[in-house]
């Protein structure tokens, strides 16, 4: 009965703990989520979050009620090898061992605070070990993130997402008086002249315009109204000058965006934070009332000097 009380939240810091490798796998496919500033994307990071913070509060609770390595490394063990199961090996492997030791550095903190305490206090104890541990599973995330979006970038370069172009634009209207008024006067352009110029150019550029915008007037679907054609051409323009300002600083972008994220999501796990003294006080009590655990006070005999 006493193996069955020690391994208890083994099962749901391990359950939970999948969810959260298996939320954070499709982050790792792209960037554009960074820059994303919708709702679905912050609830997103607030589920990360949380995971991180109820899988730490659970790994310390297994901790403090097993208190032997003989359990506990099996388990940390299992938790390591999770990544496997949806990484590719190289970024699994670094994973894997990154999780292990975190895992072990706060079962060792912990465990030095476990038999140095006079008086139990969960939010005392539990409370820096399960912070600790949010952290460390960040920067291991944060640096398999770094390994992936490298490699992306290398083979497919860095673009500037569409959704942080267009929310620029909402934030700086552009004025609809003169541009608008010199675009609906504008001539039709007949089907060989836009192949003439299609074939040219050079022609195109020194209007200081875009080539690809040959295309949008080519369509069918060109017959926009005259803001919507500016908002494409202003936003095409921006995304070009951007494009080139950071081409030369491109080597650091994997850098950037991974601090960047890091800074995020620990900003969310310090919000969320806020909830383990609640949880940890919830957590014992039931435990204290259900009988699954006991508590003992001790006398001690204190020496004073005495002249």
């Amino acid at each position: 009965m006493a193996i069955v009380k020690k391994l208890a939240f083994a099962p749901l810091f391990l359950i939970f703990f999948g969810f959260l490798i298996y939320s954070l796998i499709p982050l790792l496919s792209s960037y554009d989520f960074i820059f994303s500033f919708s709702l679905n994307n912050l609830i997103q990071l607030m589920i990360i979050a949380a995971l991180l913070t109820v899988s730490g509060l659970f790994f310390a609770v297994f901790v403090t009620l097993a208190a032997d390595w003989k359990l506990i490394l099996p388990v940390n063990l299992l938790a390591a090898l999770l990544p496997l199961f949806f990484l590719e090996t190289a970024l699994a492997l670094v994973f894997s061992v990154v999780i292990l030791v975190g895992l072990l550095l706060t079962f060792l903190a912990l465990e030095s605070s476990l038999k140095s305490y006079l008086t139990f206090k969960p939010e005392v104890l539990l409370g820096p070990a399960i912070r600790r541990l949010a952290i460390l599973l960040t920067m291991a995330f944060c640096l398999v993130f770094f390994l992936s979006i490298n490699k992306i970038i290398s083979q497919s370069g860095f673009q500037i997402p569409d959704s942080l172009i267009d929310t620029t634009l909402k934030m700086v209207p552009l004025e609809s008086s003169g541009e608008d008024t010199q675009l609906t006067q504008l001539p039709n352009i007949a089907p060989e002249q836009l192949e003439l110029l299609k074939k040219n150019p050079e022609l195109v550029r020194q209007s200081g315009l875009d080539p690809s915008i040959l295309d949008s007037l080519s369509s069918p679907k060109s017959s926009k109204k005259p803001q919507n054609f500016t908002q494409e051409l202003v936003k095409q323009t921006v995304k070009d000058q951007i494009q080139n300002l950071i081409k030369p600083y491109i080597n650091f972008i994997p850098a950037g965006l991974t601090l960047l994220l890091f800074f995020t999501v620990l900003s969310l796990v310090s919000f969320i934070n806020l909830l383990i003294y609640p949880l940890l006080w919830i957590t014992f009590f039931i435990l204290e009332k259900t009988g699954f655990v006991k508590f003992t006070v001790e006398q001690r005999p204190v020496k004073k000097l005495v002249v």
